[in-house]
């Protein structure tokens, strides 16, 4: 990995890629039955909701074959499967965690967990899968109904009592995969349970809980908080991530406090930021959609790099529409990506681009 981040890096100072992404984003399908009250795509709250033929795409099998041979060539060291939809509704979803554990990749799971059961579980730990995200939003069972109203009552205890198996199968193995993460996504909702979720993941075996902004719509906007619940978060926040702590999970409740809370009022987080560094997608990872587009990151799904489905992604990686892209990535804040469509002011990369840019830049703002 080190050869591989060095590479990367090199590509970035010389403003060319010598090599592939670190990871792909590969999203498998956009068939998804959760209903998450904050989605883009699957929301009650849409006015006008995709259509079905939009969300009947997903990436052929053989098509997938591939971009494994791509991904190889290109020596992409970790795929991540999730996206639009539920990857585990992905009708082989278990022959293509197999093909790229065989061929050597890390693979990484981002999952509701709806569709677990005992058979399920107990494939993905012996398939190998390393990392898995399970995106629950809060730990009360009645929240939960209330961010997924199509769910049945007691889904919430279903899904929790799938990751404890997962845990006990680590320990009964004396293995430390699939580390567990619990995912949960800030909304005027869910707010009030940031101390129980803490508790909810010491409870399941989980490694650690991923804090994240509600990325906003038009439709979701009513999701977002008011100035005294923000307040309020900000008390639960001390509490959370002393609880953490004692706990031994890891949390990203600090940089969530630094850079993303306050947004949380508006729904506008980074754009400020992006005036003082550059976006580094385009050297580090890329995002394969259902219908095959390539698009830089999950927050620019209208800058179209190419289509798997016309072109191998290696073809499409080194090509000039890519490269100019990240000519203008680089230089954000004099690019006009924001403007044709790309949310850089509610970057879900910012951290790692964040992490990036000081280590080229030890001694930068």
């Amino acid at each position: 990995m080190l050869i591989k981040k060095i590479k990367v890096a090199l590509g970035i100072i010389a403003g060319r890629v010598f090599t592939g992404p670190i990871e792909v984003s590969l999203d498998l399908t956009r068939n998804c039955s959760v209903g998450c009250i904050m989605c883009w795509y699957w929301s009650p709250l849409l006015k006008n909701p995709p259509s079905q033929e939009w969300l009947n795409k997903q990436i052929d099998y053989n098509i997938f074959l591939q971009l494994v041979k791509d991904f190889k060539r290109l020596q992409v060291k970790r795929v991540i499967l999730g996206g639009q939809g539920e990857p585990l509704l992905y009708p082989k979803i278990f022959e293509v965690i197999e093909t790229l554990k065989k061929n050597g990749f890390e693979v990484s799971l981002i999952t509701a967990g709806v569709h677990l059961n005992d058979y399920k579980t107990k494939n993905l730990f012996e398939l190998g899968v390393d990392h898995i995200d399970f995106s629950l939003q809060t730990a009360a069972p009645i929240t939960y109904l209330k961010i997924h109203p199509n769910q049945k009552e007691g889904t919430l205890e279903r899904i929790k009592s799938q990751i404890q198996l997962l845990s006990e199968l680590k320990k009964k193995f004396n293995r430390k995969t699939p580390k567990i993460q619990i995912i949960n996504v800030i909304c005027n909702l869910n707010y009030q349970d940031t101390v129980k979720i803490v508790e909810l993941a010491k409870e399941v075996g989980a490694e650690s809980i991923g804090i994240k902004r509600i990325d906003v719509i038009p439709e979701t906007r009513e999701l977002l908080l008011n100035n005294s619940q923000l307040d309020e978060l900000k008390d639960l926040f001390k509490d959370a991530k002393e609880k953490a702590k004692q706990f031994g999970i890891e949390t990203s409740m600090d940089f969530y406090q630094e850079f993303i809370l306050q947004g949380l009022t508006t729904g506008v987080y980074t754009s400020t930021y992006y005036s003082q560094i550059p976006c580094y997608v385009g050297w580090v990872t890329s995002r394969i959609l259902s219908d095959g587009n390539v698009v830089p990151c999950c927050g620019c799904y209208d800058v179209i790099l190419g289509n798997i489905n016309h072109n191998s992604f290696k073809e499409i990686w080194y090509s000039q529409r890519y490269q100019n892209f990240r000519r203008e990535s680089i230089n954000l804040n004099k690019s006009d990506l924001m403007g044709r469509g790309c949310k850089c002011y509610s970057c879900i990369d910012f951290e790692f681009n964040l992490g990036i840019y000081h280590k080229l830049h030890p001694f930068g703002t």
